[in-house]
């Protein structure tokens, strides 16, 4: 009996022992070293490790960037290939006036079957322009001398004909003057074998232009 109340006893002596240990600060005051000029250096406990390791990491979690300061990077191309920028966008281009090609009228080659008279024009400038006997154009088309024919009147033009005298009334290439009245038609027969068709294009007209006095033409 005494033996067990010896034995209660020192387990009670040692509890009492550890609690009062529990309760002591766990740090120690600060050693004092005679070669350092009496300045204390203070022991870092394990307590105070720990605290410095949790202000350490603290520090670098905040010094890290966040998702919204993070510099945005390029996506990756379809299929796992390097990265791609976004597609220039090109200019578009200016859209350009459509020019009006000029209706530049061509002189028939040879002799045509037809001609349509054309203003200030007749049958005898006709026959000098395509090189045709007049008498020949008159009679194929039941004319003579005395006959009147106007604007879009159809000439039927004779084949193997020639016109008899001299076919030019004036001597061209050269350039003429545009006087009060003057019609292309009436130029080229003043002229004789021009054709007006030839006029236009020389002079960079489209068919049936205006002329104004003065106006300096060239006669091809």
């Amino acid at each position: 009996m005494k033996k067990r109340s010896m034995l209660i006893l020192i387990l009670i002596t040692i509890t009492l022992l550890v609690m009062t240990g529990c309760t002591r600060s766990a740090t120690r005051a600060p050693r004092t070293d005679p070669d350092a000029g009496d300045i204390p250096f203070p022991e870092s406990t394990q307590s105070q490790i720990l605290e410095d390791i949790l202000a350490a990491t603290q520090t670098a979690k905040a010094q890290e960037p966040t998702a919204s300061t993070k510099e945005p990077t390029d996506a990756p191309a379809t299929g796992g290939g390097e990265p791609t920028q976004a597609a220039a966008v090109q200019p578009t281009a200016a859209p350009q006036e459509e020019t009006k090609p000029s209706s530049f009228p061509t002189a028939t080659p040879g002799v045509p079957a037809t001609y349509t008279i054309q203003q200030d024009e007749f049958p005898f400038c006709i026959a000098r322009r395509f090189d045709v006997n007049a008498g020949d154009l008159l009679a194929i088309n039941g004319l003579n001398l005395d006959s009147y024919v106007v604007t879009g009147f159809v000439l039927t033009l004779p084949q193997n004909s020639a016109f008899v005298g001299e076919r030019a009334l004036r001597a061209h290439p050269t350039e003429y003057t545009v006087q009060a009245g003057d019609t292309i038609g009436k130029i080229a027969c003043s002229f004789g074998d021009v054709n007006p068709y030839d006029i236009y294009a020389v002079n960079g007209l489209d068919q049936g232009a205006a002329l104004t006095v003065g106006q300096v033409l060239r006669i091809p």
